[in-house]
């Protein structure tokens, strides 16, 4: 009989990673982004983001002749790595209303 892994699985995906930086410059960069299902979406990134801070994450891996579209995510900061890499959780970013009357 094989006793359960004290540690989670996780998939670990290429992707690169754009948007707006917390100095309001624009980005691209290449990262992993970790996925399991006790940890959610991680990444870690090599410039700093704010609270909720909308990121477009693109996957690299090849695929069938269809080209990966962007996916929106909204970044939480967690503690940075040993490396000084700034790591995030990532949230599926909701579309919000336009306005309200």
């Amino acid at each position: 009989m094989l006793l359960a892994a004290e540690k989670p699985l996780s998939t670990i995906y290429s992707v690169e990673v754009s948007g707006w930086d917390r100095t309001h410059s624009f980005f691209v960069e290449k990262s992993e982004l970790s996925w399991s299902e006790e940890t959610g979406k991680q990444l870690a990134l090599s410039r700093q983001l704010s609270e909720g801070e909308m990121i477009f994450v693109r996957l690299l891996q090849p695929t069938e002749g269809d080209r990966a579209f962007p996916v929106a995510y909204e970044a939480e900061p967690l503690p940075a790595t040993s490396r000084g890499q700034r790591q995030f959780r990532l949230r599926r970013a909701v579309p919000r209303s336009a306005g309200r009357d």
